[in-house]
């Protein structure tokens, strides 16, 4: 397996294969294994000072202060490997090599592309998309749909809702990791439990008790970022935002997916804002993901609305009309814009001639592979009306 092929090569310090299983193979740098230690950690341990500075260029995270970092800065074998962990703490945080869609969760997240509604926690504003923390969060989807139903500013004055704690807490149901300083961490459990979040809570608990442990061992460190982050390939994340593809689907294209909301809550509305309409089909959607996700989205939506605007019958959102793409294709297009996968579970294209297509829209909408970059060259308009 290459995951264990990575550790074995960092243990021996064996830079070219390392090198091919990063940059041929596409392994996780940051990935790790039944101890919870990264390759970085094997590298450094073992004294293998070229080894460090290449897994440092290429995204190993070793942050002051944080778990992976002192536990790193502790066991490496070396002055000079220390000096390089000290030398390289700022790099490391800011150019860590990032999967691209997480990168959009993310900016997502932070710029709040199309967003729909703003909570303000004593007075610090937090701007989130409705669509995303209801997907996410039974409890979020509820409130939104009772207690906040048609608020477009949420004020929460609770004096145990911690702001700090708050915006880690939306980090988490947004890109399923969480950065939170260790002074805050009992008020992410406590937004945890209320926000019933039972497997946020669970590994809270296991890394503060994993934290505590190193740091009674290792007399002289400091631990003062506790981080969270998703396992390698953890699918739940994924899964939840591909239900907001399947609230798209038009009624008579769910198939097997049987009637909404799915594993949604029950009356679970995604809250969308664009309808496309494909051969008669209408697909209800998020202008933050398709904009996000496709610069010819982004241009579609931004530039021609104002022009072409009409109004979807249902509902009354703004709708548009896309030529040259057949219902199946433009489903795989949906998939791919919220989960990252292009397959819609129960569908295939079964024909090459379905295949290329999909291809050929995909280019058409520089949407490129999961592994790639979205955007790139101005985009083409061949669908719009």
């Amino acid at each position: 397996m290459d995951t264990s092929d990575l550790f074995a090569s960092c243990r021996k310090g064996d830079v070219g294969r390392v090198r091919y299983l990063l940059e041929q193979r596409d392994v996780e740098v940051n990935v790790r294994d039944k101890w919870d230690s990264t390759p970085l950690y094997y590298a450094c341990l073992c004294g293998h000072e070229e080894l460090v500075l290449y897994l440092l260029a290429n995204g190993a995270r070793c942050e002051a202060n944080t778990f992976d970092g002192e536990r790193c800065l502790y066991g490496a074998l070396s002055d000079p490997i220390r000096r390089a962990l000290r030398d390289y703490k700022q790099v490391t945080a800011s150019c860590r090599r990032r999967d691209y869609y997480d990168d959009f969760l993310q900016r997502l997240l932070e710029q709040g592309i199309h967003s729909d509604v703003v909570f303000v926690v004593h007075g610090k504003p937090f701007r989130a998309h409705r669509c995303v923390l209801g997907v996410r969060s039974a409890y979020f989807a509820n409130m939104l749909d009772t207690k906040w139903k048609g608020k477009n500013v949420v004020v929460l004055r609770h004096p145990l809702i911690n702001p700090v704690a708050f915006g880690a807490l939306l980090q988490y149901l947004y890109t399923g990791r969480l950065d939170v300083g260790v002074e805050h961490v009992s008020d992410c459990e406590r937004l945890a439990k209320q926000c019933q979040l039972w497997d946020l809570l669970s590994d809270l608990e296991a890394k503060c008790e994993k934290v505590s442990e190193f740091v009674a061992s290792k007399p002289g460190t400091c631990v003062k970022v506790l981080t969270i982050e998703p396992p390698t390939a953890d699918p739940r994340l994924r899964e939840d935002m591909a239900l907001l593809a399947d609230c798209a689907l038009p009624p008579e294209l769910r198939g097997d997916l049987g009637e909404l909301p799915f594993p949604c809550p029950d009356g679970f509305n995604s809250c969308p804002d664009v309808c496309f309409r494909v051969e008669g089909c209408s697909f209800l959607c998020h202008k933050a993901f398709f904009c996000g996700r496709s610069d010819y989205f982004q241009a579609l939506l931004n530039d021609h609305f104002r022009e072409n605007e009409e109004l979807e019958a249902s509902g009354g959102l703004p709708a548009i009309t896309l030529h040259g793409i057949s219902p199946d294709i433009f489903t795989h297009v949906l998939y791919y814009i919220y989960s990252d996968h292009t397959e819609a579970e129960g569908t295939s294209v079964g024909s090459r001639a379905g295949m290329n297509g999909r291809s050929h829209i995909m280019s058409t909408c520089h949407l490129g592979s999961p592994s790639s970059p979205v955007g790139g060259c101005p985009p083409r308009r061949p669908m719009m009306c």
